[in-house]
């Protein structure tokens, strides 16, 4: 989607942990920036030096530094510490800087807050970032330009699918794919579990069954049709697949899906409403 395009600026990365590093890990494999255009902070230090030894990107002394050497800044700490660490920062940014916050439930109102004059978005990004699989939404704040939106969905864009939206839908990304792995998680363990049931060793029942939900997910991107198309195409009159189905719809699958999106939806809205992060919960 994104192919030769490259950025110029430096780029900061405060907190390595897992998603931090998966973003500095993204951005070098899509060749999108160079090693030393990166400079990275963690307040455990052990783990910012394993990554820096991994990837060859900078290690910053502090946080400061990194405000200070970098345009393009993303905020990887965990929700309930995001005030505190950018407090210290507030009166070291200006307008040319981007900053990229992934920090759950924390709002844009409370970005630009702690963020002085600096360009701010907002993004929930999922698990499966991790291995070059995500999805994601992003809301820009009130100061940002298209060259904005441009940076974010060319590295995001990297990574796996992202889409712009208004602010108040990010609880509904949140809710359907910020939370999503999950249910997909619990679906493949049900899946290798009714093959155990059936016969098949453990082992061989689980990558079947995760092997399965992946190159469905794929097939149905790859050919860009409604999944009824694909589901119909498999399903042979009186044959296994139309029993199954046919269970699963006396059960009310489809609803406990929808219903479960728009409860983590509720969810995700009430936390920020009442000034949680989802971490708290």
């Amino acid at each position: 989607m994104h192919h030769n395009r490259k950025l110029s600026e430096s780029i900061g990365v405060i907190g390595t942990g897992k998603m931090g590093s998966a973003l500095v890990r993204g951005l070098l494999k899509e060749k999108l920036v160079k090693p030393e255009q990166i400079y990275a902070y963690d307040i455990l230090h052990e783990i910012l030096m394993e990554l820096v030894e991994e990837t060859g990107i900078n290690a910053a002394l502090n946080n400061l530094r990194i405000v200070e050497q970098c345009s393009i800044i993303f905020i990887c700490v965990k929700p309930q510490v995001f005030e505190t660490t950018l407090q210290k920062l507030r009166t070291s940014f200006t307008n040319d800087h981007l900053v990229i916050s992934i920090a759950a439930g924390v709002p844009l109102t409370t970005i630009e807050r702690l963020t002085g004059n600096a360009r701010c978005v907002r993004i929930m990004p999922n698990m499966p970032f991790q291995v070059g699989e995500g999805a994601a939404g992003f809301s820009l704040g009130t100061r940002n330009d298209n060259r904005d939106s441009e940076i974010v969905e060319l590295v995001f864009g990297s990574l796996g699918k992202v889409f712009q939206f208004p602010e108040y839908l990010l609880d509904a990304v949140t809710g359907l794919s910020g939370t999503g792995p999950a249910y997909v998680f619990v679906f493949i363990e049900a899946l290798a579990d009714g093959g155990v049931l059936a016969g098949l060793p453990r082992r061989e029942a689980l990558i079947l069954s995760a092997q399965t939900v992946m190159g469905a997910a794929k097939l149905l991107l790859e050919q860009n049709v409604h999944p009824g198309v694909l589901k119909d195409a498999i399903m042979s009159p009186g044959g296994t697949t139309a029993s199954a189905l046919q269970l699963m719809e006396s059960r009310g699958f489809r609803s406990i899906l929808i219903d479960a999106v728009e409860a983590a939806t509720n969810k995700s809205q009430f936390l920020g409403r009442n000034n949680l992060s989802l971490s708290d919960q």
